[in-house]
């Protein structure tokens, strides 16, 4: 299981991390709010954000997971006791708060709570089942085999299940950058070919969706 880690303090990150790889989880660390953001696109179970990080802050990251992934858990932690800035990162959509310093056995806690409550697997349409912690996508029992881009593709359009996303926030999602329409539509349609008809919905000026 992927864990997504925002924290600028060296010796912390390197604590969080290594325990939780101890405790079977794989963690992927960064330090800088802009770092961060550049691997939103990646699958992660659940991400830990620290709010007082340079270049951008968590709940500016925050924000701006909440745009892809509004189902995402998501735990803030952080040593400021200014509670209008807890009170927005709420606001912004985060699931939980630890106030620093903290004992990292419960914030394993918190993870495993979350992730054990998390939708494993969920119907798209009649016959065709997709598993979230394995990313499996089953049509009538038989395994839909998927490159890696049509996986994110597919992945990101599911946790968004009956909302459009803008080509632009799948561009930057899945590429990195924005800008890349022409790849975006090729991809989609590569991906369309392998999924029962008008599972993904193109809207007109808008982006795409599964309804």
């Amino acid at each position: 299981m992927k864990i997504f880690l925002l924290e600028d303090d060296y010796l912390l990150n390197k604590a969080i991390t290594q325990y939780l790889t101890s405790k079977g989880f794989t963690v992927s660390s960064f330090y800088n709010g802009s770092e961060a953001l550049n691997a939103i696109m990646d699958d992660f179970a659940l991400m830990i954000l620290d709010i007082d990080v340079p270049d951008m802050n968590g709940v500016s990251v925050l924000q701006e997971i909440r745009k892809l992934y509004p189902a995402k858990p998501i735990i803030m932690i952080s040593a400021t006791i200014d509670i209008d800035m807890i009170s927005k990162a709420y606001e912004k959509g985060c699931n939980d708060y630890l106030k620093k310093p903290f004992d990292i056995r419960e914030l394993e806690l918190k993870i495993r709570a979350f992730t054990q409550t998390a939708v494993n697997s969920m119907t798209i349409t009649e016959g065709l089942e997709y598993t979230l912690a394995d990313q499996r996508l089953m049509f009538h029992s038989r395994q839909i085999s998927l490159t890696p881009m049509e996986k994110k593709l597919f992945h990101i359009l599911v946790e968004n299940k009956g909302r459009t996303i803008s080509m632009e926030l799948l561009e930057r999602a899945i590429w990195g950058m924005s800008g890349d329409a022409i790849h975006l539509r090729q991809l989609v349609a590569r991906l369309r070919k392998k999924l029962p008809e008008n599972t993904i919905q193109n809207k007109t000026g808008s982006g795409y969706c599964i309804v």
